[in-house]
């Protein structure tokens, strides 16, 4: 499934850092080249739009992030070192297609290099999506959780709880939980699917957002990144990632 709009592909080539790589005594003691490339899409219509670095993915970001991963540090292999860098671009929600190819020179005789790349079209996606009901809210969570399992698998599972409202308090208390799946969706499709699954169990959207309503889904955390901090100020939201995916929170830059 392809979401509108004007996608561009930007690409980071051959980015030569230094790393202790190798499983070999000699390897781990000593550093060597690594070469890294990575490439990426993203819907570029309100970057090229308002000609604005704040509506695009700033490239140089990913690349410090990658610095950061990888200068200096220490890994015994090469497919390692490729699964994390793509990790650590993945953890902008916004972002497809993105392919990463790592590169250890003169590691082979009679060749010029190892390479070893990861793309999104070999791997999934991970999703924690927070769920929340106070009209029949037992059936409509339970029917929520039926719909999510079917744009992706479910690893694991919150028990729901009743939580007091926030902020419109002249309400029923939600029943709240969480989920985590894998999916081949893409943030924007999710967002999207979700959508879907409210008009479906027929949510009616008004000017009171913190109103009354059949089912509430949110993607909290997608591939290891936080979406909105201002999650961790429900502490319902901070227990559901706790116990889902335990040190997502603390991997949290200020």
């Amino acid at each position: 499934m392809n979401s509108p709009g004007k996608y561009s592909k930007v690409s980071i080539k051959n980015l030569r850092l230094r790393a202790y790589i190798g499983f070999n005594d000699w390897e781990k003691e000593k550093l060597q080249d690594v070469v890294i490339s990575i490439s990426y899409k993203f819907d570029a219509s309100k970057a090229i739009q308002f000609d604005d670095i704040r509506y695009g993915v700033n490239y140089k970001k990913i690349t410090k992030e990658v610095i950061r991963l990888v200068e200096n540090n220490k890994f015994n292999l090469v497919e390692t070192l490729a699964e994390l860098t793509w990790e650590c671009v993945k953890k902008i929600p916004y972002i497809r297609d993105v392919k990463v190819t790592v590169e250890k020179p003169n590691s082979l005789r009679f060749c010029d290099n190892v390479l070893v790349t990861v793309a999104d079209r070999d791997r999934y996606n991970t999703a924690m999506i927070s769920l929340g009901s106070n009209i029949e809210p037992e059936q409509n969570v339970q029917s929520a959780r039926i719909e999510i399992s079917q744009i992706g698998s479910v690893l694991k599972e919150t028990k729901t709880i009743y939580t007091k409202p926030v902020n419109f308090k002249e309400q029923d208390d939600f029943l709240n939980g969480a989920v985590l799946i894998q999916t081949k969706l893409y943030f924007e499709e999710l967002v999207e699917h979700l959508k879907q699954i409210e008009d479906k169990l027929e949510r009616v959207r008004t000017e009171n957002k913190n109103g009354p309503r059949t089912i509430d889904l949110d993607v909290i955390v997608f591939n290891k990144a936080l979406i909105d901090k201002e999650i961790t100020k429900f502490d319902f939201l901070t227990s559901f990632i706790q116990e889902l995916q335990p040190g997502i929170l603390s991997n949290e830059r200020p």
